[in-house]
């Protein structure tokens, strides 16, 4: 009789482990564990390390770079068609790109005309308020990358990651324009907008890196 209530016990122990072993491999299934197989390329393996993003895709660290003169922002794009993906992130890194004119050009203009004339605060507002992200996207289009790194991920999509960069003579570019628009007219010489542009983009290069 107490061998036969053991070997019941022992079958019921049985199944509470095989039942828990199930339990536990639908929750991986289900869960965050993988079922994608181990990376087998150097490009996937390089590609899965990045997913933890314990440092910054070569591209991403070029456009941080301090010591340039030229502004450059950073994008990525991820598609199943590797020409796709270049698109995506050349459109990822000149939205960027956009904003941040958007920020450095509105925000000397304010400063430039608070300190040169205390009665135009209102009007440096209201030429600043004129500069939206939009406006800048006009100055971006021929923007090319001076950095492209393609992946491999472990699900057979391309991760494209680029650098666009904006040189000194788009920049003149894009001041000949402010000046020549009559909705914005910026107030001071190309060499006071190229160096006051500079400052700006230090500034707003050292918060990113904070």
């Amino acid at each position: 009789m107490k061998t036969n209530f053991l070997k019941m016990v022992a079958m019921a122990t049985f199944t509470v482990l095989v039942m828990t072993g199930c339990k536990s491999s639908n929750q991986a299934s289900n869960g965050y564990v993988s079922n994608q197989k181990t990376p087998s390329t150097v490009e996937q393996r390089q590609a899965a390390n990045r997913g933890l993003k314990v440092q910054k895709e070569e591209c991403e660290e070029l456009a941080l770079e301090m010591d340039v003169k030229n502004l450059r922002e950073s994008g990525n794009g991820v598609s199943d068609k590797e020409s796709f993906a270049v698109n995506l992130a050349l459109l990822d890194a000149r939205a960027k790109l956009a904003q941040q004119l958007e920020v450095l050009v509105s925000g000397l203009i304010r400063n430039f005309n608070q300190q040169h004339a205390a009665d135009k605060d209102f009007t440096s507002v209201e030429k600043a308020s004129q500069l939206q992200q939009g406006y800048f996207e006009q100055f971006l289009t021929n923007t090319r990358p001076i950095c492209k790194n393609t992946y491999v991920k472990e699900d057979g999509k391309y991760n494209v990651y680029v650098c666009v960069e904006m040189g000194e003579q788009q920049q003149r570019a894009m001041y000949k324009k402010l000046s020549d628009d009559k909705k914005v007219s910026v107030d001071f010489a190309e060499h006071q907008f190229m160096q006051e542009l500079g400052k700006a983009k230090g500034d707003y290069l050292q918060k990113q890196q904070q």
